[in-house]
């Protein structure tokens, strides 16, 4: 009999969390495993590429939106419609919540009507965490012989709930977490929780990168001075910013670069206004989301991750698969990957430091362009 498991998570977007459990599922045997994804929202650039015998669930149906609104609103939407109880509902939910800083029953009241998947898992994983609202959907609406939980991000840096956090962790079999780096931060946070945490590092198989490579785009304009390249997220964290001022101090020494951003998000507005501040428009290139990006991988001359913090860096994990200098500013997890990478710097989370790690390289090439 195949073994049941289920992975919960938001969605399908492009994102490393999403990208890591394309990696896990293609390492499970269709014939020993009936597969269930679980998904917020059933959306995202990713979800074509789920194997077709993995079988998708709608969580949350019809409350996604309910759980991410404000407190204050639903009160106030709840007594423009007339729902009076309603209202004094949510009233007593937000003022057990402000005196516990615990959700469970804010939870509980809005998952009441969401039905039971039919059958016993033989493992129920709450996949992108930290995440409370997926610890408890695991915990309290799935029947599993066994329950996991994943701690994908740096919790001292990303932030964690800890009320919740030491409600559900207990419940458990296991916490994994993608990175040394992160699991020594997150057992410094729940110590009692120490004996239950493994790192178990997202499953990325080179060989599938490097194929993906050859059917993927590449650079198509006609550039002649050195690319450099970042995968990611447009987002503060990412440090798509500390990456345009590096490039404005490269520029002003001299050197011809372009800087390409493969990812889209809210982020990219500001961006873009800080790349036209500094007189970057012609320098700075916007890629957009790619479900491939291997090729501007295999291609560019520097491959740069200014994030803020990560978990495990699912897109540096992709970069090492090709042969580009990698730098990389010191978030949890970088000096873990790139320590046996023969080309690498990780440097200060600053765009000084960017700019200094980028410049070492440019030299080399310089000097290996004038042989």
């Amino acid at each position: 009999m195949k073994k049941r498991v289920f992975f919960l998570l938001y969605s399908m977007d492009i994102g490393g969390v999403e990208k890591s459990l394309l990696g896990l599922l293609s390492t499970l045997d269709k014939d020993e495993y009936e597969v269930h994804i679980g998904l917020l929202r059933p959306v995202g650039g990713f979800l074509t590429m789920l194997p077709d015998w993995v079988i998708v669930h709608h969580c949350f149906q019809g409350i996604w939106k309910e759980v991410n609104k404000p407190p204050m609103q639903t009160i106030k939407e709840a007594l423009k419609k007339g729902h009076l109880i309603e209202a004094l509902i949510h009233v007593f939910l937000y003022a057990v919540y402000k005196l516990t800083l615990d959700k469970t029953l804010f939870y509980q009241y809005l998952l009441r009507n969401e039905p039971l998947i039919e059958g016993e898992f033989d493992a129920a994983h709450s996949y992108a965490g930290p995440a409370p609202m997926l610890d408890y959907y695991v915990c309290r609406k799935l029947k599993a012989k066994e329950r996991y939980t994943w701690v994908h991000f740096d919790v001292k840096k990303n932030g964690v709930d800890k009320v919740m956090g030491r409600r559900f962790y207990k419940e458990f079999n296991k916490i994994y977490v993608v990175s040394q780096g992160a699991k020594q931060n997150f057992d410094s946070i729940f110590p009692e929780f120490k004996e239950k945490t493994e790192v178990r590092y997202n499953v990325l198989n080179p060989k599938d990168v490097m194929a993906l490579a050859s059917q993927a785009p590449s650079f198509d304009d006609d550039f002649q001075g050195q690319r450099i390249l970042t995968v990611g997220r447009l987002s503060q964290e990412k440090g798509q910013d500390m990456a345009i001022h590096a490039l404005k101090m490269l520029v002003d020494k001299g050197y011809d670069l372009r800087w390409y951003f493969v990812g889209d998000g809210l982020f990219r507005k500001e961006c873009e206004r800080l790349a036209h501040e500094m007189n970057l428009d012609d320098r700075v290139v916007f890629l957009g989301m790619q479900t491939n990006p291997y090729g501007y991988m295999r291609d560019c001359d520097v491959y740069v991750q200014p994030s803020h913090h990560e978990g495990y860096c699912i897109t540096l994990a992709e970069a090492r698969c090709f042969t580009a200098p990698i730098v990389a500013t010191h978030f949890t997890g970088a000096e873990e990957q790139l320590k046996t990478y023969p080309q690498s710097a990780v440097i200060a989370m600053t765009p000084e430091g960017v700019a200094e790690g980028v410049e070492k390289f440019l030299r080399t090439l310089k000097n290996l362009n004038k042989l």
